[in-house]
């Protein structure tokens, strides 16, 4: 793997912090941040490395020989930014998916548009079989806007399911892995409730360390429902990684072709002036926006600047190459 400096590490740690606050918005998927900021097809490796043999490499002790073999360091650095962004940054987001949503999903609208736009520069040349296969993403990214929630559902098994389902939005751009949650009706439960409680019991655990036989019970549920779901992300991480690695190295431009229809498909639920509402008191409804002239024209505002940051990225990557 490439050697890299202290600021390579810490654009790593950012990269992954993008790709996490992303995950969590309904409609995008955090994929798509890996492909503009151009370490997808490391990742893709750095996880194909997590198997049997890596696995036998720390049964035997043999530490420096798993840290080269996985590219440990690498994927160390995006987990902590995809995990510090579950507890700084998304649950910021929480609240402007609340009371902003409309500049929320402005925002990002403007960064898959871009985001779509860049994976199709970047294309090659187009035939009718790879226009067939957009076509088919496209298909199957609108007609999941048309499914209907289900209700929550805390039982273990289901909530390790939940896992499975929802990296998908990490490993396979275009579609988003927070939404499933959302169509699997485990969205509030698993990636605002169960968060929220980790950050609050950790908090009054720091004011009341005493406390921890009172808190650990009080927030127990929750906490063990959280512990399930990254089980069942960190299996699916590795197993659809590999089969995600076995499909681009033989089908890479029709994988491409279907990403690209995953996305611009997503674009449906991110549509500011929808009626279709992300997330409103922990539940997702249908419902008519109410907002001001002002607010819709602002969100062409942010329309502009998700635009605008995929753009910036895309100039300094392609510097960097």
């Amino acid at each position: 793997m490439n050697q890299r400096g202290l600021y390579d590490h810490i654009l790593l740690v950012i990269k992954g912090l993008s790709m996490g606050i992303a995950n969590k918005v309904p409609g995008v998927s955090g994929g798509i941040v890996a492909i503009v900021t151009g370490f997808y097809p490391e990742f893709l490796y750095s996880l194909k490395r997590l198997n049997f043999k890596a696995f036998y490499m720390l049964l035997t002790l043999r530490f420096k020989s798993f840290y080269q073999y996985t590219n440990a360091l690498f994927l160390l650095l995006i987990a902590l930014g995809i995990l510090l962004s579950y507890f700084t940054v998304s649950r910021v987001l929480d609240i402007a998916l609340l009371y902003y949503e409309q500049h929320v999903k402005g925002l990002f609208f403007g960064m898959v548009v871009m985001s779509a736009f860049v994976l199709i520069r970047d294309f090659g040349k187009w035939n009718l079989k790879y226009v067939f296969y957009s076509l088919l993403g496209l298909a199957v990214g609108l007609s999941l806007t048309f499914l209907e929630p289900a209700p929550e559902n805390r039982n273990l098994w289901f909530v390790f399911f939940c896992g499975l389902i929802s990296i998908i939005g990490m490993t396979l751009p275009g579609l988003s892995g927070s939404f499933l949650l959302i169509l699997l009706g485990n969205y509030a439960l698993l990636l605002v409730d169960a968060v929220n409680a980790v950050w609050e019991f950790s908090v009054q655990l720091l004011q009341n360390p005493s406390a921890y036989a009172a808190l650990s019970q009080e927030y127990s549920e929750l906490l063990t429902i959280l512990v399930v779901f990254v089980g069942g992300s960190v299996v699916g991480l590795v197993s659809i990684s590999n089969l995600l690695h076995y499909i681009i190295v033989r089908f890479e431009h029709k994988l491409n072709a279907l990403i690209i229809g995953f996305i611009i498909g997503s674009l449906s639920i991110l549509w500011p002036w929808s009626d279709f509402r992300l997330l409103t008191n922990n539940a997702l409804i249908n419902n008519t926006m109410e907002s001001s002239g002002f607010n819709q024209y602002f969100s062409l505002f942010w329309i502009g600047v998700g635009l605008f940051i995929v753009i910036i990225i895309d100039v300094y990557d392609r510097k960097r190459q």
